[in-house]
């Protein structure tokens, strides 16, 4: 059984340490983009909405208050969605201001864009400074498909720092995400992991990576990888200088 001592033990722990890519997970190896400029008609099955969205698969964060224990053990669900039709498309896409509401599984490329979900802004001593409230969960979207929505606020200061979430800013998933396709809990080093009480930078070198027992992945065709010898994979693809995104193109 899955306890908050076993998740947090030190034998079950990856370092992230290149900030160019848990910052920007579209640089990460298993990212694909496609921005709605390539994005065909309705007509075409890949299309899941009656307009054109951009959509990202790969690796992505997600804040929640709740306890890994039970987020490890059920994973995210969707909640019952109280439209329906072609608004709740646009809800979902994002084509409402960038507005998702509760609607979806709603997650972001950047680490410190997820925070916001999980944290409160306090000025002490003319600093502010951001108190971690939450957990930060680190999910393998690879094989599925999100709404790629870009920032509702280009000029805020997170934007203004990493532009590329001008782009792509939150994918919200039209699915559950299982918690076999959760790779941990990432936070900072030298956090009360467990209290979950202390102070995250804003802008953190790295980031330590619980990992989830019940991960599980493919890397290659026929030989699947589970709970920390998946997660390797996935630090190592996180750790390299030079990610790679695939990008369709513009015509």
């Amino acid at each position: 059984m899955l306890t908050i001592a076993g998740l947090y033990a030190r034998n079950n722990l990856l370092c992230l340490d290149n900030p160019a890519n848990f910052q920007n997970t579209m640089n990460v190896t298993g990212a694909c983009y496609v921005p709605n400029s390539w994005t065909t008609d309705l007509g075409n099955e890949g299309v899941l909405v009656t307009h054109k969205p951009s959509y990202f698969s790969g690796y992505v964060f997600r804040g929640d208050l709740r306890n890994p224990v039970e987020i490890l053990e059920s994973g995210f669900s969707l909640d019952a969605p109280l439209r329906q039709g072609r608004y709740l498309d646009r809800l979902v896409s994002g084509a409402v201001r960038g507005d998702t509401g509760s609607y979806g599984i709603s997650t972001t490329v950047c680490a410190s864009a997820s925070t916001r979900y999980v944290m409160d802004i306090k000025n002490i001593f003319n600093m502010s400074l951001w108190y971690y409230d939450g957990y930060i969960y680190l999910i393998d979207a690879v094989h599925f498909k999100g709404f790629a929505i870009p920032s509702p606020r280009p000029n805020d200061p997170i934007a203004i720092r990493f532009p590329h979430l001008r782009e792509v800013y939150e994918v919200n998933f039209p699915n559950a995400i299982p918690n076999y396709k959760i790779v941990g809990v990432v936070y900072f080093p030298g956090i009360n992991s467990i209290t979950q009480q202390t102070i995250w930078p804003q802008h953190p070198p790295k980031l330590m990576l619980a990992v989830n027992p019940y991960y599980s992945a493919s890397f290659v065709y026929g030989h699947q990888k589970t709970g920390m010898e998946a997660a390797k994979v996935v630090a190592d693809r996180f750790n390299t200088m030079h990610g790679w995104v695939v990008v369709l193109p513009e015509f």
